[in-house]
């Protein structure tokens, strides 16, 4: 399976709508700098320190979860994958628990255990948490992603974007994502699981070969 090119095009739009807020804040911040002139008070300061380190934050996760940046050698490991999601959901409704040993795996794998994260914190409309588990199992490597909350559900066009025959002109830059994880795991081989249950969890989960 290969990304069509307006699935590339609308993970760019993704990613520029991610950084979009936290710009816009930094800009926020610098025109109250210049009226404020040589006294900037704390409130303008630490909106600007917030709004750089968000904004740092969600391009460091897009640039792995969609680019090729990340890893060494083709690998990457679970260390990693666990900072810069924590990094991505720091100081929103959305908490992680994350169980798993230091491994290194496939940075393929890597980008689809990110973009099945940020799936499960989009299944959370009202907060909760994102539970990661990753074990070795006689089969491959087993990645398990559970979003828990209130209302927690997976919207009917994202899952339908899992599937490998999608029409991509059905597609948005909030779901072209789901097709773009389902294309990296069928390059690696991987299977993919997606339960919803009904409002109250959002089971994700890949069953990767052993490399």
């Amino acid at each position: 399976m290969k990304v069509d090119f307006k699935v590339t095009q609308l993970l760019v739009s993704r990613v520029c709508h991610d950084l979009a807020g936290g710009i816009s804040a930094l800009s926020t911040g610098s025109e109250l700098l210049l009226e404020e002139g040589e006294a900037p008070d704390d409130a303008t300061l630490n909106l600007i320190a917030l709004s750089a380190k968000q904004t740092a934050h969600r391009l460091q996760f897009l640039r792995v979860a969609f680019g090729l940046g990340g890893g060494e050698g083709g690998r990457i490991t679970t260390q990693i994958l666990r900072k810069l999601t924590s990094d991505y959901l720091e100081g929103g409704r959305v908490s992680l628990v994350w169980r798993e040993e230091n491994l290194r795996i496939d940075l393929n794998g890597g980008k689809l255990l990110l973009n099945l994260c940020l799936i499960a914190s989009e299944s959370l409309p009202r907060g909760g948490v994102v539970e990661v588990d990753i074990q070795a199992l006689e089969g491959g490597l087993g990645i398990a992603v559970a979003a828990i909350g209130e209302g927690a559900g997976l919207a009917p066009e994202l899952q339908a974007a899992f599937a490998a025959a999608v029409d991509v002109e059905t597609l948005s830059s909030r779901t072209a994502h789901g097709h773009f994880a389902a294309v990296l795991a069928a390059q690696i081989g991987a299977e993919l699981e997606i339960v919803s249950q009904g409002g109250s969890g959002v089971r994700l989960a890949a069953l990767l070969p052993m490399t």
